[in-house]
């Protein structure tokens, strides 16, 4: 009997690194969950080969280094942490990206840039989509990008100003909601390009974030938008196939 593909509340960007395989597993098996748990540094990649060697369903993977990396480590290290990463086994690379909130250091800006743009032209070797991290660097992440249009592109919980959502919506880009941020005007002709996230550890309202938190992310969508829940459901999946079309749910 074929299962239901759209049954499924889909959460592209979280982090599971801090999380036990038995819980993990426990989820997974038990609800309709599919995610994409991503790396920030070496350790999350070393964490995350012991769960992905558990091979749960529905489970996949993004390996990265946050652009954070440059202020705990000089460029020496991590350069060898990126050639300690099997990239080809990841589904997309990411976290990556800018970060002008942890500093504005000219130098570890530059620094920032350089780690971004490596990881940016590994995904354009591999052919596989990047996930952007933009806090506090919308303006700067965007100009970099701009080089790399072949690579397909979703920036994470986009909250950005209306003129820098429209132009990343025009070039293609997909956007991640993350518990009602960002405001994405006229949302029905960008549903194509749409993604919804928890950032899991990151708190969400309030409360603590659970692997299961994406559910009620799907509901804040639903009702901000006024659009049913099995649409946004549908929609949402029907976009991750298109950006994965191997994938088989």
């Amino acid at each position: 009997m074929q299962t239901n593909k759209y049954k499924h509340y889909l959460d592209m960007h979280c982090h599971y690194d801090q999380i036990t395989i038995q819980d993990i597993k426990q989820k997974f098996t038990n609800e309709p969950l599919i995610a994409i748990a991503q790396s920030t540094n070496i350790e999350d990649y070393r964490k995350y080969l012991e769960i992905k060697a558990e091979n749960i369903p529905n489970l996949y993977f993004g390996y990265g280094l946050y652009p954070d990396n440059v202020l705990k480590k000089d460029f020496e290290k991590i350069e060898r942490d990126l050639e300690e990463i099997d990239f080809s086994e990841a589904l997309v690379i990411g976290e990556i990206g800018m970060d002008k909130k942890i500093t504005e250091n000219p130098f570890n800006i530059s620094l920032q840039e350089k780690l971004f743009r490596k990881q940016i032209e590994i995904a354009a070797t591999l052919k596989k989509p990047i996930v952007v991290h933009t806090r506090g660097a919308v303006k700067e992440s965007l100009e970099i990008l701009k080089s790399y249009p072949e690579v397909k592109t979703i920036l994470h919980w986009f909250t950005a100003e209306k003129e820098e959502i429209e132009e990343a919506l025009s070039r293609g880009y997909f956007l991640t909601e993350r518990f009602a941020k960002p405001k994405i005007e006229n949302i029905e002709k960008h549903l194509d390009q749409i993604f919804i996230e928890t950032d899991l550890p990151v708190w969400q309202n309030g409360k603590e974030t659970t692997i299961e938190s994406i559910k009620e992310s799907y509901e804040v969508f639903s009702k901000k938008y006024n659009m049913p829940l099995e649409k946004v459901k549908e929609k949402i999946i029907n976009n991750f196939l298109k950006l994965f079309p191997t994938i088989d749910i």
